[in-house]
């Protein structure tokens, strides 16, 4: 398993990149209700019936269901974290990534994704996969969906993270791992996504030392910066990530005070 190995810096101070934990998360399910995903002026909603979904646009200025499409089995849209509402809507702002919902704890032998039309109201592509994937990123082209593959089911905090190409229709046998790192499979709990110039940068939870994972997206790979904690703070689960007047990236507490900022010039 990954373990934080780099020098890190006080509290409030300047951080440097350096080799984390990873990327991804425990193997959450697919939401059905609640929030949903939200895009523009739009809300997507999967609202579960008796063997089916019904995926549903809604207008966010009013709450009228706009459109609606009715799918058999049970789908969910992509959770990824509190913060990170529209995720699992492609940069063209009409496909939606849908997902398997399962419960219990154990993992699925395959796991199966949809891409809907929201504006046409239509599957245009379904994905199967032997294993237990997870949705976690976009790519700013739509080329690549990242995913994270749970690999363990004695312990549900062991993942890998995938990408998948939806222009060849086939998952990558690249594990998308930190270079720097020999050790592709690893551990965390996700509590903050935020996206800039084809990066998805997760801060990470692990009980211990707490990291950033930046996903590349743009060009399947990926880098771990160290935090300046030995111990996971409390009330940890609060904390956001942001950027600062400087555009560096920073992780502010839930009291919205900057904790530290993260130096680094993540190139486009």
């Amino acid at each position: 398993m990954r373990r934080c190995v780099l020098a890190l810096m006080s509290a409030g101070a300047l951080v440097a990149a350096a080799p984390a934990a990873g990327d991804g998360g425990p193997p959450q399910n697919a939401m059905q209700g609640w929030d949903g995903a939200a895009r523009g002026a739009f809300r997507y909603v999967a609202v579960p019936t008796p063997g089916w979904t019904s995926l549903q646009v809604i207008r966010r200025d009013g709450g009228r269901v706009q459109q609606w499409l009715n799918l058999k089995g049970n789908w969910g849209i992509p959770y990824v974290t509190p913060d990170a509402a529209g995720e699992a809507v492609l940069p063209d702002d009409r496909t939606l990534v849908l997902g398997n919902v399962t419960y219990g704890m154990t993992l699925r032998k395959r796991s199966s994704f949809l891409l809907a039309d929201t504006k046409r109201m239509g599957i245009v592509a379904r994905i199967q996969l032997e294993g237990h994937f997870v949705f976690d990123a976009i790519s700013p082209d739509a080329r690549y969906l990242y995913l994270t593959e749970f690999v363990s089911p004695r312990d549900f905090t062991a993942y890998r993270v995938r990408a998948y190409d939806l222009r060849a229709g086939r998952l990558l046998p690249k594990i998308v791992a930190d270079r720097r790192s020999w050790d592709t499979t690893m551990q965390g709990w996700p509590v903050s996504r935020i996206d800039r110039g084809g990066w998805a940068f997760t801060l990470y939870s692990t009980g211990g030392r707490p990291f950033i994972h930046a996903l590349d997206t743009r060009h399947v790979a990926a880098e771990c910066i160290n935090l300046p904690w030995a111990r996971e703070p409390s009330r940890f689960f609060d904390y956001r990530l942001g950027f600062n007047h400087d555009g560096d990236l920073v992780v502010r507490g839930r009291n919205g005070r900057t904790l530290a900022t993260i130096t680094r010039d993540f190139a486009t």
